[in-house]
């Protein structure tokens, strides 16, 4: 899933990206679900900033030329500040480019979007890849009591009309 070039998997929780202001020129970027952790060193200064996965506008998808001048599919998080967008992986088959990306969108919750000539076009809409079951309503054994509620009496109409007005409740604490 993840290539070398612009983002490659180091461990299981940090993805090493390129960022020309860092010291060294790397990032490390950590994706949970609620959110997206950049940690970088910038002038001798650890900095790490947490942005709430929702934050972002989507999940883009876009075609760049290759280091070989063959297509490239580069797959990364869209955010409204350029400085906080995060590449998720780069490869050149279109099959696992469109795999990842339904999977990150779904995963993320967020809108898989398309990137022509500059501009971020919706897809789809986020979440629209699960599969919502209906309610079971409509069964013949819906208008039947629970069973813990088999041995109580139902309640009498005529008694709840009762209404005492004008009276005072004594109430002893001795």
């Amino acid at each position: 899933m993840f290539e070398a070039g612009n983002a490659r998997k180091i461990d299981e929780a940090f993805l090493v990206q390129r960022d020309w202001r860092a010291d060294g020129g790397v990032r490390r970027v950590r994706v949970t679900r609620s959110d997206i952790l950049i940690s970088r060193r910038f002038n001798g200064v650890d900095m790490m900033i947490a942005v709430p996965a929702p934050a972002y506008c989507g999940v883009v998808l876009d075609v760049v030329e290759g280091q070989d001048g063959a297509p490239c599919y580069r797959l990364s998080l869209a955010h409204r500040d350029r400085d906080l967008d995060v590449v998720l992986a780069e490869t050149q088959d279109s099959g696992d480019a469109a795999a990842d990306w339904k999977y990150w969108a779904s995963w993320l919750a967020l809108p898989r979007l398309a990137a022509e000539n500059g501009k971020l076009a919706k897809v789809d809409a986020a979440g629209s890849s699960l599969t919502v079951f209906p309610r079971r309503g409509a069964s013949s054994l819906r208008s039947r009591r629970p069973r813990f509620l088999t041995r109580r009496k139902t309640g009498v109409a005529a008694r709840m009309a009762e209404v005492f007005a004008g009276e005072r409740e004594i109430i002893c604490y001795e």
